[in-house]
């Protein structure tokens, strides 16, 4: 059973949390390190597949799941901009 108490949700600590990283400075840092990997690997071409038909390499995996990340993350912070953010 999970216990909820009325204290709103901080959007940095739980992605602090959710990313392994310090609060505060570790999660922009991360997030920003993210996207960057993932605007280089988009802008540079690197959906080149490899191995295996359907197979493709490494590096589009972890731009998924940048990408992943960065969509979750603006969700959450659209959500906690309007008003609506959740409680713990």
């Amino acid at each position: 059973m999970t216990r909820r108490s009325s204290a709103p949700l901080d959007l940095a600590d739980v992605y602090a949390e959710r990313l392994g990283v310090e609060p505060g400075e570790g999660v922009r840092d991360e997030l920003q390190a993210r996207f960057e990997h993932l605007s280089r690997f988009l802008l540079t071409g690197g959906m080149s597949r490899q191995g295996k038909a359907g197979a493709v390499s490494a590096e589009a995996a972890t731009a998924y799941g940048d990408l992943w990340v960065l969509t979750g993350f603006l969700a959450d912070a659209r959500t906690a901009l309007t008003g609506s953010e959740g409680t713990r």
